[in-house]
């Protein structure tokens, strides 16, 4: 199944099979857990060298599209990404588990983590140097089982592309022979749970929860940070999904807050706010009113039972010592139906993050937090990912890197029953 929209006038540029092009690649796929949203921007593409090697429902639309076109295309299990083998689950010995094999650091095997392959020594067809990721899917003290099969090998994948702008200039270049939805597809599987419903052991018990600054945390946060911890596009991003995902006139709690709650458009019956520095809370031009409080120490929400339509918590859920306590109180707090809503990306604090955090693929994250709201109570779970665009010029980072900050995000609902 293939569709094509036209959404703008024909004096728009046509691309041509030659020319290049900004797109946004979009993927969704399930799991028995919950519903995945993974984006990628392209900043330039090139029909010449890319259109053959995306799925042909989508490659073969490519030229003749103008800005803001779209073409869908579904895919069944196997059909662009390999098919899910029986033989690549192998059972090994977990003293083949290479603990070492990056230098200075040692790797405990746990059940529901993903590895590189080359973590697993002397398994047929498998190279040291192998970096796809390979799940240890049981293990006890005499046997390791390991899936060695693509992530999402048995998920049919929903596939929308998007062309954001036509771009001057060619290019009739071969030499590729992975596409970017190639890039798209290589980790969100990582955020799936075990096919056999056990929880994933990420380690998140109390070592994981450690911290390399373990002071209290009034001091670390005593001076106000009136700045943004991401950039401009990724926090355009943040703010979409809060658009979306809020309905207007809900009561919201931003959850560890500061200066901006980043729901310009949301309109709020009222936006309370929970954070650790008064002089930024009070700084928040859309609060009704805040609390000082650390979660930390305290992790009960100051908020009676089934008072609050949403929740978010922005760049913070790293910090959190005790998730589950706090979102129990999250859960207690909200309304039925209500929603919580977790984003991230790749930058926080490292001496006050839990030492798990920094132990983990990114979309591993979004794994273990997807976890933590199922454990906690959540329904109707979603995650949504975003990758891939340029970093804003005036961004401070600018110069170290082009791309813009990931945008990761986990998402669910109180059951209404």
């Amino acid at each position: 199944m293939n569709t094509l929209a036209h959404s703008i006038s024909d004096e728009e540029s046509i691309l041509d099979e030659h020319g290049l092009a900004s797109v946004t690649l979009t993927v969704y796929w399930s799991d028995n857990r919950a519903d995945h949203e993974e984006q990628m921007h392209v900043e330039k593409l090139s029909v010449w060298r890319e259109a053959d090697i995306l799925p042909a429902d989508i490659g073969e639309n490519i030229a003749g599209m103008q800005a803001g076109d779209v073409a869908e295309t579904k895919l069944d299990p196997g059909e662009f990404i390999e098919p899910w083998e029986p033989c690549r689950e192998i059972a090994t010995k977990p003293s083949r588990f290479d603990r070492h094999h990056r230098r200075g650091l040692e790797v405990e095997p746990r059940t529901g983590r993903f590895y590189p392959q080359g973590f697993f020594q002397g398994v047929r067809g498998i190279y040291k140097d192998a970096v796809d990721p390979s799940r240890i899917t049981g293990l006890t003290q005499d046997r390791m089982e390991v899936d060695l099969n693509h992530p999402l090998a048995r998920c049919p994948i929903r596939v929308k592309f998007h062309l954001d702008q036509v771009l001057p200039g060619y290019d009739r270049r071969g030499g590729r022979c992975t596409s970017p939805l190639d890039d798209l597809l290589r980790y969100p599987g990582l955020a799936a749970p075990l096919a056999n419903g056990q929880d994933t052991d990420y380690a998140d018990e109390v070592s994981g929860m450690a911290r390399m600054d373990e002071r209290r945390d009034q001091s670390f946060y005593a001076n106000p940070r009136l700045v943004q911890h991401l950039d401009a596009r990724a926090l355009e991003t943040v703010n979409g999904l809060y658009r979306r995902l809020i309905p207007a006139q809900s009561e919201v709690l931003d959850l560890m807050a500061s200066f901006d709650s980043h729901i310009n458009g949301v309109t709020p019956a009222k936006l309370h706010l929970l954070g650790m520095n008064a002089e930024e809370l009070a700084a928040n031009p859309a609060a009704h009113n805040h609390v000082v409080q650390d979660l930390n120490e305290t992790p009960i929400l100051p908020f009676e039972s089934n008072c609050l339509d949403a929740v978010v918590c922005t760049a913070s859920i790293e910090y959190l010592t005790r998730p589950a306590q706090v979102l129990a109180e999250t859960l207690r707090a909200l309304r039925p139906g209500g929603v919580f809503i977790i984003t991230f990306s790749n930058r926080w604090f490292p001496s006050k993050a839990i030492r798990i955090w920094s132990e983990l693929h990114e979309f591993e994250r979004v794994g273990m937090v997807t976890q933590w709201l199922q454990q906690s109570g959540f329904d109707r779970l979603g995650t949504f990912s975003s990758r891939g665009w340029p970093r804003p010029e005036d961004d401070p980072y600018a110069g170290e890197t082009s791309i813009s900050d990931p945008v990761y995000a986990v998402f669910g609902y109180k059951p209404e029953d």
